[in-house]
């Protein structure tokens, strides 16, 4: 489950990233184990095992490529230019550091006047000029010349350091900052002057989206936010004996949506002019601009998902015309995906300012379209039996432009790089090794920097050529400390889901110390909501293959697998369970298990047990109340339901009026009675993604039924609990329930 307001932020990924990041700095062997406590040990080395991607040294920060020239600058992490930044020439294939890390290091400590130490990922932008980068350590801005190589500090005001927090946004000439200030905003000068503010309230507050300046920076675009008819959720504190209650907004299934209107800034006269919408529930989001500025693009999706348009919006009046519409009635246009990233790669401007690059699912793949902004199709660009993911670049010339795509066959979700002509025909792959890569494109798209590997090879860096030229790797990975751990990469499985015909894709964790001879009992770690994928296709997967990973240490064979419902396998794979969530996931799950156990008789599928968080809550519970006789043992970590987040469910079943019996089959509640092994639940009090409702429902329709289980309440605790105590309940359970290997 999800956040159910854009302000907040993180969405699907905020409490997967607190999991990931809670305590990983600790070594494993400091973490609380006493001498002769062998259980303890044990769960410290999994604990251990769930941090080993902290022990990867990697430059993480994203380059920045410079206007002119084809050189970027970059944060490395790793030898032999570790803690400072790297300027890369791609032409002559050169780099040089800006600064040795000694010398960053000590004059940030002279200036602080304390020891620094550098941290793990540095944000930093490029000055307006483009002859230096801007970054800020523990608050303080500072900027370093690219030639001078001369290290100033900065004045807390000034724009382009401000630009760096997140939420604000840099005006197109460097003068001003659109700043995010509580539930307002305000655009402030060089000197800290506002120029203009306006202040909201908690349930009408101003947003920024990205790309809010138009791009000659006469107008600034700002969401306002209209809460005042939403459901709320109460958090109730429970920390003194007089209880607090804190109601949230939260959008269920049928309740009222957050309404959103587009208002115009002029910087100049300080006009605020509204582009008041339809009173059709949707979601909006800010698309960008015209490359002349004349028109703002705006996307809204119907609250079912079936229909998305593309409207476009003068800045000048706030009148608005629909450009185009992308429509589907027997299933949905897009769903959570595109709300949580997927719309910003929907709709691509073209320099020429007549056109624009559009993603439609229409022919059953994932593919690249181009229209005028009458909204005329001109044609479709990319086509075949594979998905595009992402459109990378477009040239200056609006000749071609550069796309990741799963395009290659054997591969269906590796993620490659490939050139392809605006006048139509066969994509150019650019990226001919495997795994999945992730571009990031010079100004004059001759180059790009290449971030990429598989499930085997950690990550490494190239620089590639967009015209043929040969390429050069200008750093790697530091794996060496994850010896410590003797950490192997995941066993790739192939499977037939429940039709006997669909191949589906999965990995399997083993104990460090795996014996072949012995029979290990088998944990699924589930999540299968139908808008993500969970099996690792690069070195550090999602983070259920970490956890996988994680409790094989304990002396489980763990299994990761991606059924029938997940995307980016085509519209036809996807809408599986179109309607009907909840009733095809598990028998591909319980399929994948007995046919991978076929052929491997160290797997005890006498003795298999379930686990999933958020969504994978859900189908922990829905694989104990539908696969009894299965699964004996199960662990529900915040679980939702169909009844919850309006956009996790109704794009993807329906609107509960157009679809109840899909809503009733998918009821964990009214399967309490099939209960057969031992459940347990987990849900924090404060946790406003999946309400803790969900838990009540399902703790009070177990007990109605007459069936035994364990639930753990963490109070003050969100979606993601902090520390150790929910994991080690997790690992300690499994050990109990499902046993040792024999």
């Amino acid at each position: 489950m999800t956040p159910s307001l854009p302000r907040r932020g993180g969405l699907l990924s905020r409490a997967r990233l607190t999991l990931l990041l809670a305590g990983l700095a600790v070594p494993w062997q400091a973490v609380g184990a006493e001498a002769g406590d062998a259980l303890q040990a044990r769960l410290d080395f999994s604990e251990a095992s769930l941090r080993w991607p902290d022990r990867i040294r990697d430059t993480l920060t994203p380059p920045r490529w410079l206007p002119e020239g084809d050189r970027f600058v970059y944060w490395s992490r790793v030898e032999p230019y570790r803690d400072t930044w790297v300027l890369v020439d791609a032409r002559r294939r050169t780099q040089q550091p800006l600064m040795d890390s000694e010398s960053l290091r000590s004059q940030l400590t002279e200036l602080f006047g304390k020891p620094m130490t550098l941290p793990v990922v540095m944000p930093f932008t490029l000055t307006t000029d483009a002859k230096g980068i801007v970054f800020t350590v523990q608050g303080r801005a500072f900027s370093l010349g690219l030639t001078d190589k001369r290290l100033v500090a900065l004045e807390p005001t000034n724009p382009v350091a401000m630009s760096l927090v997140p939420g604000n946004s840099l005006s197109p000439n460097g003068a001003t900052v659109a700043v995010q200030r509580d539930e307002g905003f305000a655009v402030v000068d060089a000197k800290g002057a506002t120029r203009l503010e306006r202040t909201g309230t908690e349930d009408s507050p101003w947003r920024l989206p990205e790309g809010a300046w138009s791009p000659q920076g006469r107008f600034l675009a700002v969401w306002r936010d209209d809460m005042r008819g939403m459901h709320r959720i109460p958090l109730v504190d429970y920390s003194t004996p007089l209880e607090k209650v804190t109601w949230v907004p939260y959008s269920k299934t049928g309740t009222p949506l957050m309404r959103s209107e587009l208002h115009f800034v002029s910087v100049e006269s300080g006009q605020v002019t509204p582009a008041p919408g339809d009173a059709v529930e949707s979601y909006d989001w800010f698309a960008g601009w015209r490359p002349d500025g004349s028109e703002a693009l705006v996307l809204q999706l119907s609250r079912d998902g079936k229909r998305l348009d593309l409207v476009a919006v003068e800045p000048v009046t706030g009148k608005r015309r629909r450009v185009l519409r992308e429509e589907r009635k027997e299933t949905f246009v897009a769903a959570l995906e595109f709300s949580v990233g997927g719309w910003s790669q929907q709709v691509k401007p073209l320099p020429d300012n007549q056109h624009f690059l559009w993603m439609s699912e229409r022919d059953g793949w994932r593919h690249v379209y181009l229209y005028d902004y009458s909204g005329r199709l001109v044609r479709q660009l990319t086509q075949g039996a594979f998905p595009v993911h992402t459109v990378a670049g477009i040239t200056p010339k609006s000749d071609a432009f550069f796309v990741t795509a799963s395009a290659e066959p054997g591969a269906p979700y590796d993620r490659s790089v490939y050139r392809a002509r605006i006048a139509g025909g066969a994509l150019k792959r650019l990226t001919p090794e495997p795994g999945l890569h992730r571009p990031v494109l010079a100004p004059s798209t001759g180059y790009f920097v290449d971030g990429h590997s598989t499930r085997e090879q950690p990550r490494v860096w190239d620089v590639v050529s967009t015209e043929g030229r040969s390429s050069f790797r200008y750093a790697k990975s530091d794996t060496s400390a994850l010896a410590e751990l003797h950490y192997t990469p995941p066993e790739g499985i192939t499977v037939k889901a429940t039709d006997g015909v669909t191949p589906v894709y999965g990995a399997l964790y083993k104990p460090r110390d795996f014996d072949p001879k012995k029979r290990y009992p088998v944990i699924d770690v589930i999540y299968a909501g139908p808008f993500t994928t969970v099996v690792p296709w690069s070195y550090v997967g999602p983070y259920e293959s970490i956890i996988a990973h994680s409790l094989a240490q304990l002396g489980f064979i763990v299994m990761v697998l991606d059924a029938r419902g997940t995307p980016g396998r085509g519209k036809a794979f996807q809408d599986v369970n179109y309607g009907r969530v909840g009733q095809t996931e598990i028998p591909d799950h319980v399929a994948a298990l007995k046919q991978a156990g076929a052929s491997r008789p160290y797997m005890d599928l006498e003795r298999v047990g379930i686990h999933g968080h958020s969504w994978g809550g859900y189908f922990a519970l829905r694989g104990m109340l539908t696969a009894p006789g299965f699964f004996k043992a199960g662990y529900a970590g915040a679980p939702g339901a169909l009844t919850e987040e309006a956009i996790i469910n109704e794009p993807n079943m329906g609107l509960l009026a157009d679809n109840p019996a899909g809503y009733a089959a998918g009821s964990n509640e009214a399967l309490a009675d099939k209960l057969q092994g031992a459940l347990k639940l987990m849900h924090g009090t404060s946790d406003v993604n999946a309400s803790l409702s969900t838990t009540m429902r399902m703790a009070q329709a177990l007990v109605r039924a007459n069936k035994h289980f364990d639930l753990l309440i963490m109070p003050g605790e969100g979606h993601g609990p902090e520390g150790r105590y929910y994991r080690d309940d997790v690992r300690r359970f499994f050990l109990r329930e499902l046993g040792e290997p024999r």
